[in-house]
């Protein structure tokens, strides 16, 4: 069904990214939602940087995620975003979601380590820094934000 791969990049190459990507000058870009293109509840918002769509790099930081894409060797990439997810006081699940409507892979790497996870269908991925998971686009799944760290950081990738 998935995957779970720990220590997936050597960690000087880990630690680069992860410094690029809690780096105060690093460009988020606001979202008022997480998995639809309407707002619905309070906390359904998130903080994205798009890589990667349209077949094209979408950012001047694409080259930096070369170690990750090297390693999951893609035929095809069809978006690469981050998204950061603010704490709160309690655990928030976000909606259960499908990335694409067709086949493809989805792969999401988690840069830190907190309380927060991905749902897959009824199996639980804890949020752990410098672990990967990879799936089936046709899984259902939702991740949440966390409560015991400032945010909860991943790198979502979609490609064949």
């Amino acid at each position: 069904m998935f995957k779970v791969i720990e220590n997936f990049l050597p960690e000087k190459e880990y630690t680069n990214i992860h410094t690029l990507l809690t780096n105060e000058h690093f460009p988020w870009y606001f979202n008022n939602y997480k998995s639809s293109s309407t707002m619905q509840e309070l906390f359904d918002y998130q903080f994205v940087h798009i890589f990667y769509r349209d077949n094209n790099s979408n950012s001047n930081f694409f080259n930096k995620l070369d170690p990750l894409i090297k390693k999951l060797k893609p035929l095809s990439l069809l978006r690469i975003k981050a998204n950061l997810n603010p704490i709160s006081n309690e655990l928030i699940k976000f909606d259960k979601h499908q990335d694409h409507p067709f086949k493809c892979k989805v792969a999401i790497y988690y840069l830190n380590t907190n309380n927060g996870y991905t749902m897959l269908e009824d199996k639980k991925v804890e949020s752990k820094a410098n672990r990967m998971v990879l799936f089936d686009s046709s899984i259902y799944h939702y991740g949440t934000n966390s409560t015991d760290s400032n945010n909860r950081i991943v790198i979502n990738f979609n490609y064949f």
